[in-house]
């Protein structure tokens, strides 16, 4: 096991949630300056931005191994992936969430909401099309919702989950369904040989 959580960066990964966590509730309501191309500007925080870096950092992890080996291991590999993953997810969601009765920072609830469905949407990305790609797209995910998922009146459209504020209770859930069909995706995937055809 130390092997597989050396390749996969592990202790990388845990470093990663836990800066992004420090970031994302000390610097997470600074709101940054992004074009929007529909609708009207509303406030995009730093926050929404902060949190993709774990689910980055998984993707490197997972990109770093030989799959060709792996394909034939007798070892459920991906099943350990999406493992890790959730691992982190619900670690930085329980940490979170002590911050959170703790001091009472909203930012905290949107902090430990975001990196759990940023590492569920790159994981069902993962499934079909490899880690790298995953980590490519999942990346610009936060920037084209900055860009598109306002309304008129400057709030978060309802599809654009991943920018509401911490009492969405829409946002909480669409996050928590992310993370677990993340990992099922992920879990399921039989031969991740194949990923090497998208590089």
């Amino acid at each position: 096991m130390n092997w597989w959580l050396k390749a996969r960066a592990a202790q990388g990964l845990a470093g990663a949630a836990a800066l992004t966590v420090v970031l994302g509730i000390l610097l997470g309501d600074v709101e940054l300056p992004i074009p929007v191309l529909t609708g009207q500007a509303g406030v995009f925080l730093a926050g929404h931005l902060l949190t993709v870096l774990p689910a980055v950092v998984l993707m490197y992890g997972q990109e770093r191994t030989d799959r060709r080996i792996e394909s034939t291991a007798a070892r459920p590999v991906n099943l350990w992936n999406a493992c890790l993953g959730a691992a982190i997810a619900l670690a930085v969601a329980a940490a979170t969430g002590l911050i959170y009765l703790m001091s009472g920072s909203a930012m905290a609830i949107v902090s430990g909401r975001n990196i759990g469905a940023y590492i569920g949407i790159a994981m069902i990305l993962a499934a079909f099309i490899g880690p790298r790609a995953s980590a490519v797209l999942t990346t610009l995910l936060p920037i084209g919702l900055a860009n598109t998922g306002w309304t008129p009146s400057g709030k978060p459209e309802v599809w654009a989950w991943l920018l509401h504020d911490a009492n969405s209770g829409i946002a909480m859930t669409a996050a928590a369904l992310a993370l677990a069909a993340g990992f099922a995706a992920l879990s399921l995937r039989r031969n991740p040989a194949r990923w090497r055809v998208l590089h």
